[in-house]
């Protein structure tokens, strides 16, 4: 049975009275919940029978107050019993015994469970409505940020002794043990350790050990398989175990199996959590996780309004039409949005125009050639004439309608042309000559880069960093390491962070500036 608080303050409670600041973290987050924070939210979650648990408010205010810290769950239990500001903010009395690391749990288990943190999160907007963050001025910038995987990413030996592990598992929970253990050849997955124990130094041993795991990966699959329809459980550990033992290695006719060189692309790099992906913000800036995107608004962009979540390889920009079919079903309207160059989607920002009338701000990346060659910039192309015109003078022709129809156009210069150019090693090394690319938005681009040499662009897109500063409060308070496992455990992360910055927003709490 769901417990609820009391709001009536005793003698001891008495005691904190002008001793917490009033523009402390801890008395904003106090005011914000027992002015906004219902407790019939919680109701569904808890039976009408029983005892009592602990005031779901507690726990979902203090899962704010350790995202907002940095507090596990048993340095919580601690501070939920013997700090003052930790009682003060989840708005229990001074006499309280505080939360228990179990309770913290198996609560945190059953706002997982259903939308109570969308719904939350959905009111602290309206919330900020009401408080005055929105006016004329409301400003929307969409960027991303990376978030750190909670499961250790695992090389390929591990991963495929661990998925063996699993399965195995699995297989014992529905007891089929001793049957899917007769089709392995090894007889060490029973052991107590992350990998086998090799001479890793040895060439030899590695790969066949490799060889190894790979058949009895394969052929565990293939027996479970083979049979009557798996639980859906089992199911799900095959298939993952399937694409671990395929992902970096070839077979060849033999059977003979060795590793591929390079990254595969999507590459699983945990059993222990599927959808962890490599990825990275920068050539310089790589993290091993999740990947989160954010639209913001209000006055300087100071609230939160969407947040997605996928797998840190997935391109930046990816949920931009996501979020904001977000913000117009709470009702918010965009006027304009701010991004950076991962946010020119023409196809979705011409689709935006013209349905919800929404004007864009983003910046067009400049043309690029990695191996030094003359850019896409150096070629003149003339849309209205269809033609392609090369740096020594060259000129080929390509059909307009396709532009006009948003179709991709492939202009090649011929071998014979290009072989006889004396710019050629400045160009190409292809002995079929010189290809350009034509984008289907060809003419937005080349309108775009127009507009950002011009100060008028330049004022206008300094309003985008505002957004910098939010990500490095998220990031400061929660939002850079992942908690929990899976990307939908991480969104709800997100959305809980998010919830935090809001409530400070509405509530005028001074943040601390980032470093």
């Amino acid at each position: 049975m769901m417990g609820k608080r009391d709001n009536q303050m005793s003698f001891s409670d008495c005691w904190l009275k002008g001793r917490i600041p009033e523009d402390s973290y801890w008395h904003k987050v106090r005011i914000w919940t027992l002015n906004h924070l219902e407790e019939e939210i919680f109701e569904p979650l808890f039976s009408n029978y029983g005892r009592s648990s602990v005031p779901p408010v507690y726990t979902f205010v203090g899962i704010l107050v350790q995202f907002e810290k940095g507090y596990s769950d048993r340095e919580f239990e601690g501070e939920s019993r013997f700090d003052d500001r930790v009682k003060y903010a989840i708005t229990a009395p001074r006499d309280f015994t505080g939360i228990d690391a179990v309770t913290m749990h198996d609560h945190r288990a059953r706002f997982f469970k259903t939308e109570v943190g969308l719904k939350i999160f959905a009111q602290t907007i309206a919330q900020a409505k009401e408080a005055g963050l929105f006016s004329e001025e409301n400003l929307n910038v969409v960027d991303t940020f990376m978030v750190w995987g909670a499961a250790a990413k695992q090389d390929t030996y591990t991963l495929l002794y661990q998925g063996i592990k699993m399965v195995l598992k699995f297989a014992a929970f529905h007891e089929r043990a001793e049957e899917v253990k007769a089709v392995l050849k090894r007889d060490d997955y029973h052991l107590d350790r992350k990998k086998p124990q090799i001479d890793w130094e040895d060439k030899g041993e590695k790969q066949k050990l490799l060889q190894s795991l790979v058949k009895d990966a394969l052929a565990l699959v293939s027996h479970l398989k083979s049979g009557c329809s798996l639980p859906q459980d089992l199911a799900n550990v095959c298939d993952l175990l399937e694409k671990v033992a395929l992902q970096d290695v070839n077979i060849d006719d033999n059977g003979n199996v060795s590793m591929i060189n390079g990254t595969a692309k999507d590459r699983i790099i945990s059993v222990h959590d599927s959808d962890m992906r490599h990825g990275h913000k920068t050539t310089s800036k790589k993290s091993d996780g999740y990947k989160s995107e954010i639209i913001t608004g209000g006055e300087k962009a100071k609230v939160i309004l969407g947040i997605e979540v996928d797998s840190a390889n997935t391109p930046d920009g990816t949920h931009l039409g996501d979020l904001i079919d977000d913000v117009q079903d709470m009702g918010q309207p965009i006027n304009k949005i701010y991004g950076d160059c991962a946010y020119s989607k023409w196809e979705e920002i011409e689709k935006r125009e013209q349905e919800d009338h929404i004007e864009f701000c983003v910046k067009v990346p400049s043309p690029s050639n990695s191996k030094g060659f003359f850019c896409k910039d150096q070629f003149t192309i003339d849309l209205k004439e269809g033609t392609v015109t090369c740096p020594n003078g060259h000129t080929k022709e390509f059909d307009t309608q396709k532009i006009e129809k948003r179709e991709k156009v492939l202009v090649k210069f011929s071998s014979k042309l290009c072989s006889n150019c004396p710019m050629k090693e400045q160009c190409t090394r292809s002995t079929t000559g010189r290809t350009i690319n034509i984008n289907p938005y060809e003419d937005r681009l080349q309108k775009q880069r127009e507009y950002q040499r011009t100060p008028e662009f330049k004022k206008d897109y300094a309003k985008r960093p505002n957004v910098e500063r939010i990500i490095a409060h998220l990031t400061r308070h929660g939002g850079r390491a992942a908690r929990y496992i899976g990307k939908a455990k991480v969104k709800w992360q997100m959305i809980m962070v998010a919830i935090n910055h809001n409530i400070k927003a509405i509530t005028g709490c001074k943040l601390p500036q980032p470093a």
